[in-house]
C-alpha cells in the first residue's frame, strides 16, 4: 500500500516539476495550467464545478481562479440561474496558450508511456479513474 500512495506522490510532484518548468515562459502555473484544460474542454464552467472536478476546496479554486483572472487568462460573470454561482470564461490571451499546453501535456504523457505497452496504460488509466470516483465518493458521504 505504501508504494502505490508513493508512486502516485512521486508522480504528481515530478508533473508539476515538469510543468512548472515548461510553462516558465507563459507565466502559468501547473495548478492554473488545470483548470485551463478543464475550460478549454469545457468553457463557461462554474467556479464550483472546477473545484469539484479535481476535489479542492473551493476558497482555493476562487483565489486560484482570481490570479487568473488578474493574468488576463479568464473573467467571471454571474450565472443567470444561479446569481452566487460564477461562470469562469476563457480570454482570448488564454485561448492563445491551448496549442501550447496541449502540447506540453501530450510531451509528458509521451515521456512516462515509455516502453510501457499502450494496452497496460489503458488498463492503468482505467483502474486509476475507477479508484479516484471511488474515494470521491467515500469521502463525500
Amino acid at each position: 500500500m505504501q508504494s502505490i500512495g508513493k508512486n502516485i506522490s512521486v508522480l504528481y510532484r515530478q508533473l508539476n516539476v515538469f510543468l512548472n518548468r515548461e510553462l516558465g515562459s507563459a507565466d502559468i502555473s501547473a495548478t492554473e495550467l488545470m483548470y485551463l484544460a478543464s475550460l478549454y474542454r469545457q468553457n463557461g464552467i462554474t467556479q464550483d464545478e472546477l473545484a469539484n472536478e479535481y476535489c479542492i476546496d473551493k476558497a482555493a479554486t476562487a483565489r486560484t481562479i482570481q490570479k487568473m483572472e488578474r493574468k488576463g487568462l479568464v473573467r467571471r460573470i454571474a450565472d443567470a440561474e444561479d446569481k452566487r454561482a460564477k461562470k469562469v470564461l476563457l480570454t482570448d490571451k488564454a485561448l492563445k496558450y491551448r496549442e501550447m499546453i496541449f502540447d506540453i501535456q501530450n510531451k509528458w504523457l509521451k515521456e512516462i508511456h515509455v516502453e510501457i505497452p499502450k494496452e497496460e496504460i489503458n488498463i492503468f488509466v482505467k483502474v486509476l479513474s475507477s479508484a479516484a470516483e471511488k474515494i470521491k465518493e467515500l469521502n463525500q458521504a
